[in-house]
């Protein structure tokens, strides 16, 4: 595996925020591109966009506008439930002509919590990466 030598590596319990970190059980290159942070590696790359609660709406609310505008083409979603956290995940079909693979699949993760949520899209080449993907999505975690 090789990382790009001219980003930062990243590994281990990272904290993308003041709230909010990630477990990271391999190195990463990071950047922040486009105002979200981008976490990558060979086979696996992470879109990350942070929303704040500004407007104090429930888990449950956001969670329904956040289904309300999801692609028609997601596949079966899980929703998960815990103590002020719900989780979305879900699969999409992709398409990028410059690839080798041009068609491929993306996670689409959510973490929900009263101070706001994080959105998170894994791209993955492998089934090892999509593994990983959701077990990286899965442990976001809200730290404030």
């Amino acid at each position: 595996m090789s990382l790009h030598p001219d980003y930062p590596i990243v590994t281990g319990s990272y904290q993308m925020t003041d709230e909010w970190a990630v477990t990271l059980p391999d190195e990463f290159n990071r950047r922040i591109e486009d105002g979200s942070l981008v976490l990558w590696r060979p086979a696996l790359t992470f879109w990350i966009s942070i929303w704040g609660n500004d407007k104090d709406t429930s888990e449950e609310k956001r969670l329904a506008s956040i289904l309300e505008t999801a692609s028609d083409l997601r596949g079966e979603q899980q929703i998960e439930r815990a103590d002020k956290l719900v989780r979305l995940t879900y699969e999409l079909p992709e398409e990028d002509r410059s690839r080798s693979k041009s068609d491929y699949k993306s996670i689409s993760g959510y973490v929900i919590t009263p101070i706001g949520h994080i959105q998170i899209s894994a791209y993955f080449d492998t089934p090892a990466a999509r593994t990983l993907g959701y077990r990286i999505i899965h442990s976001v975690r809200n730290v404030a």
